[in-house]
């Protein structure tokens, strides 16, 4: 039989019902058996039983997206004169972060809409 394939969503469900199938989280017997229950109705979605997780692929390796906020922070910086001193300041102290919050992300992409136009992505 050709191993199965399952979204990556319905393999995480699958995952957490077996752990509390499992016992994780001291989960007794009636809930470890609601758990496995659970287990066998999500593979069943996918006409699959449990002695075929054992033929499961991997999940396919993802490569770490790129986001461009960091090009965004250096054609603002282009554009010193259209920047209000703190701005400048932010873009410029922005790129040393290894990773931007979504509140970083989103005054980036206010000051970007501003100065660069409505079509700058970050």
């Amino acid at each position: 039989m050709a191993a199965p394939k399952l979204p990556p969503a319905e393999r995480a469900k699958i995952a957490a019902t077996l752990r509390l199938a499992a016992g994780a989280g001291g989960a007794g017997d009636a809930e470890r058996l609601a758990a496995l229950a659970a287990t066998e109705r999500l593979l069943a979605r996918h006409a699959l039983a449990l002695p075929d997780l054992v033929e499961l692929p991997p999940p396919p390796h993802r490569e770490p997206q790129r986001g461009i906020w960091r090009d965004t922070c250096r054609a603002l910086a282009d554009r010193p004169g259209s920047l209000r001193q703190w701005e400048r300041d932010f873009v410029t102290d922005l790129p040393r972060f290894g990773r931007i919050s979504s509140k970083h992300r989103y005054v980036l992409d206010e000051i970007a809409g501003r100065v660069l136009g409505a079509g700058a992505a970050t």
